[in-house]
């Protein structure tokens, strides 16, 4: 009994690795920039930028499906108009739960960016950032069927640990022509690799957390007067898990001034093997709003009946003073 008993117990860490092997990710792309690299925190054109993303998937595989939320704060710092450059801070929240047992993570980090125009006449930038956070996973033990009573309670399964975490990120930007942007970027998150178990005092090298790749590239440009065209690639890789998504989404300005940015947006894109990701987005100046759903096409979708997950977000930028900015498709700095 006591040798089943380890046995579960390690089966138990091993079920959290695997869920955790590609990390948290979401299907509305570039709505959170700095959760998705440290680098394009505070990279857009307002001072202050607030957003929340909820997302909800699984809920005809498993109970309660999984839940996940996000919010973050980003504000632009010593902006310099004479040196081209500025500095980013931002703070956020993340917290993501599933099934019976409320199992998942809540997580907390502070990301911070140097950003930099590298030419003075042309919008073409970079960007460094670091990102540090803390994460803390925990299960509802009074919901389990383990660990009841004292006869199977051995004192060294935990119901939460927590760790510590570094991430980098760089970004590069540059508009090559007027109502285009090109951009790409790359982060990798987990550098410390730091350790994920459930057991009191085991360290092994297996259930330590294995550094997350993430690339992109993004490709902006005009089809007429009053509508553009957004191209998106990226790969993320994790020990041996990977997540490639490539597609596009149509922008429409509907705006009846020229001095407001009014515009709706619908995307299509394809995760690797997984779904088909249907998107909407309605900007007006500095205040987005979003709804994506994924249609699963994956082995799963015999039991989810290709049900995926649905996601909004929103997101408003401001600036410290009254007077208006530039508003572009693309956020950028302006020093």
């Amino acid at each position: 009994m006591k040798k089943i008993y380890v046995v579960c117990i390690l089966i138990f860490n091993s079920i959290a690795l695997l869920t955790n092997g590609q990390d948290i990710h979401f299907s509305s792309l570039n709505a959170n920039d700095m959760y998705l690299n440290p680098a394009k925190t505070a990279f857009f054109s307002t001072d202050f930028k607030v957003a929340t993303t909820y997302r909800n998937q699984w809920q005809t595989v498993s109970t309660n499906g999984y839940n996940t939320s996000l919010f973050t704060a980003e504000a632009r710092l010593f902006s310099s108009k004479r040196y081209r450059q500025s500095l980013g801070v931002g703070v956020g929240f993340m917290r993501d739960v599933a099934g019976t047992l409320n199992f998942g993570q809540r997580q907390m980090f502070l990301s911070l960016s140097y950003n930099k125009q590298l030419q003075k006449r042309t919008n073409h930038f970079i960007s460094l950032g670091v990102q540090l956070a803390n994460t803390y996973w925990s299960y509802d033990a009074t919901n389990a069927d383990f660990g009841q009573t004292p006869a199977d309670w051995e004192g060294i399964l935990l119901s939460n640990t927590s760790y510590n975490d570094i991430s980098l990120g760089l970004h590069w930007q540059i508009e090559p022509a007027d109502m285009q942007t090109l951009s790409a970027g790359i982060s990798v998150f987990h550098i410390n690799r730091p350790s994920l178990s459930f057991v009191e005092d085991l360290e092994l090298e297996d259930l330590r957390m294995h550094e997350r790749y993430l690339t992109y590239v993004n490709y902006l440009f005009p089809t007429t007067d009053v509508s553009q065209i957004q191209l998106h690639a990226s790969a993320t890789k994790q020990n041996d898990n990977y997540e490639i998504i490539v597609g596009g989404e149509y922008l429409l300005d509907i705006a009846t001034t020229i001095f407001d940015r009014n515009t709706i947006g619908l995307g299509l894109y394809y995760r690797s093997n997984d779904a088909i990701i249907v998107g909407l987005k309605y900007q007006y100046n500095t205040f987005d709003f979003g709804l994506s759903y994924d249609i699963n096409i994956s082995g799963l979708s015999q039991v989810s009946n290709t049900y995926g997950g649905l996601e909004i977000f929103l997101s408003y930028g401001f600036n410290k003073y009254s007077y208006n900015k530039k508003i572009k498709t693309i956020p950028c700095p302006t020093f």
